[in-house]
């Protein structure tokens, strides 16, 4: 039977990723009324006022200055610099193309992770990684035309920047309050996105209407305040390259919200792609990763695989 603990973490997973997959469609939509940096500003605003709510208001916060600095640069790097590049790419680029650059996050990870935390790199877990980043080519093999240019540039620097930022966290920050963490990087982000915006872009107050304002609330409250406490809560309780395996779930599951959002139409790529995501997923969590986590992986092959049957 599933420990308690893994199930619980199985559910939480699952709901990030959802979450997480479902800012993409989204996020095409809302670029329709606002320039990119506007949208993050919206995004990262809403992120912090709910954030702060759920945990009871600032009262919570870290007094240390320590703590405040290593917060701030984690947000600044999170919620900011991450977030903008990610959405200056793919101003430009598809989503699709975005996505499959954005989780190249995982193979960074468990790169810098090995260097700076210390954390072994098993053959599983290469492997698995390997085999999970060849499912995501093949899905998007027949629209991917990889060409140098300003938004492929945005976006590899966002994977990076996250993956360090995801270091720093684990490094300097594991022990500390997750919700406290993940307002106080939210709250931090949102003066330097706005003054961001506000210098390099131009502000369409029209671009303000319920659809956009409706998307804006969901990837505020949703794909920010609650899928980020649930992003930080475990990679405390997991290696970072433990995890990092498990993201290759976020852009398949983007494929799927693609296809009834947007009605974007699927090929044999996309389920061969899919196939080979499971399998990496399985196999990175053969050995190393301990029982809970090959029950945790077992419920997302589970997920991925009911979402290609709706498809």
């Amino acid at each position: 039977m599933l420990p308690v603990s893994a199930a619980r973490d199985s559910l939480y997973f699952t709901a990030m990723a959802s979450m997480w997959a479902l800012n993409y469609p989204l996020l095409k939509i809302a670029l329709m009324y606002e320039a990119p940096l506007f949208v993050l500003f919206f995004r990262v605003l809403f992120g912090a006022v709910f954030s702060v709510a759920m945990i009871g208001g600032i009262r919570n916060f870290p007094r240390g200055l320590r703590d405040n600095v290593l917060i701030m640069m984690t947000g600044l790097m999170n919620s900011a610099l991450f977030m903008g590049l990610w959405f200056l790419g793919e101003n430009t680029e598809s989503a699709s193309l975005s996505s499959i650059i954005i989780y190249t996050f995982p193979i960074i990870n468990v790169v810098l992770s090995y260097l700076f935390l210390g954390e072994s790199i098993t053959r599983f877990r290469a492997g698995g990684i390997a085999i999970g980043f060849a499912g995501l080519l093949i899905i998007f093999a027949n629209q991917i035309s990889v060409r140098l240019n300003t938004g492929l540039i945005y976006l590899v620097a966002a994977a990076i920047i996250w993956s360090v930022s995801a270091v720093i966290y684990k490094r300097y920050l594991n022990g500390r309050d997750v919700g406290a963490v993940n307002a106080m990087q939210f709250v931090y982000a949102v003066p330097f996105v706005l003054v961001w915006a506000a210098s390099t872009e131009r502000f369409v107050p029209a671009g303000i209407n319920t659809v956009f304002l409706a998307i804006m609330l969901y990837m505020g409250f949703f794909g920010s305040a609650v899928a980020y406490l649930v992003y930080f809560t475990l990679i405390r309780r997991y290696d970072v390259s433990q995890i990092s395996g498990m993201f290759f779930l976020v852009p398949a599951l983007s494929v799927i919200f693609s296809f009834l959002l947007l009605h974007e139409t699927n090929s044999i790529y996309t389920y061969t792609g899919l196939a080979l995501i499971s399998l990496g997923i399985y196999t990175g969590s053969r050995r190393g990763s301990g029982e809970e986590l090959n029950e945790l992986l077992s419920e997302e092959i589970a997920a991925v695989e009911k979402g290609i049957r709706k498809l």
